[in-house]
């Protein structure tokens, strides 16, 4: 059994475990809550989590894999709006920390790796994976590689806008995104100020009840969303649409929209044989796809 040591990154925790390569199984896991986000402190806690498994379960040195939520460029964080960073030098900071290699990936890269590689898009080549929990992130795979773009950001979906000038404030410090609609704290925080009590996932049943202003808000931010990931079924042609995270995953009524607009509004040969699937790793697909990057 040959191993590999893979990261999650987020803005609240790290997650650190050791997958056995030719399965994607998760062989062991631990987890670190942040108590100081500045990246030193980071870098410092995340190395510990990672030295301390690799010795318990004697993995050999090599490379690490680090699923992280933000827009990177190489082992670079250009801009990670969770951890309130810019132009930082993760990769190179934790690499020395820990001896290893390390592959810096967006968190959604190494999700749709994840399912591909050992969820629900195993045995395909082409796909297109969008999660909705507190951000909304994609990643594209194209003949069994991931698109990165020129410049390694590709697939930026939440950041699209959805009109044409101004628009809600995202925390990528631009307006208009999709992320700062349908992104679980930014739609959490336009409820509140609405005068709707709850969370994002609370928004789905709040609607159903019969709130005027909770659906107004709710066919808002599902069309739009489903109008945006529809057009990208037109653009890639997947095999596969992937859909995770903790709003979409708790709001069956929003993915059903998702599969309807699919249907009505992405062209007929784009849509030819998509099959439409929910994340079926849960939280451990990042996990798992940034040790299989390494």
């Amino acid at each position: 059994m040959t191993l590999a040591l893979g990261v999650d990154l987020g803005g609240t925790n790290a997650r650190a475990a050791v997958v056995d390569r030719s399965t994607g199984r998760i062989v062991a896991s631990e987890k670190q809550s942040w108590t100081d986000r500045a990246p030193e402190a980071v870098v410092g806690e995340t190395a510990k989590l990672v030295n301390a498994l690799a010795a318990k379960h004697s993995v050999a040195v090599g490379p690490l894999g680090v699923g992280f939520a933000g827009m990177l460029r190489g082992g670079v964080v250009v801009n990670a709006p969770n951890l309130g960073w810019r132009d930082v030098d993760f990769g190179g900071a934790l690499s020395k920390a820990t001896g290893r290699d390390v592959k810096l990936v967006n968190d959604l890269s190494a999700a749709a790796w994840g399912e591909l590689s050992a969820g629900c898009a195993r045995g395909f080549r082409d796909t297109f994976t969008v999660f909705v929990g507190t951000g909304v992130g994609s990643a594209i795979i194209t003949n069994g590689a991931l698109l990165t773009g020129a410049t390694q950001v590709a697939a930026e979906f939440g950041h699209v806008k959805l009109i044409p000038q101004g628009g809600r404030r995202c925390g990528c410090g631009q307006d208009g995104c999709l992320e700062a609609y349908a992104g679980g704290a930014k739609l959490a925080e336009w409820m509140k100020e609405e005068g709707l009590d709850g969370t994002a996932v609370d928004l789905e049943p709040l609607a159903a009840s019969g709130h005027t202003g909770a659906r107004k808000m709710y066919e808002f931010v599902s069309s739009q969303l489903a109008l945006a990931i529809a057009n990208q079924i037109t653009v890639l042609n997947p095999a596969v649409l992937v859909l995770g995270g903790g709003v979409l995953s708790r709001c069956p009524g929003m993915v059903q929209i998702i599969r309807e607009t699919i249907a009505a509004r992405s062209s007929v040969a784009s849509r030819a044989g998509l099959k439409i699937e929910l994340a079926a790793l849960g939280d451990d697909s990042g996990l798992i796809g940034a040790a299989l990057l390494s």
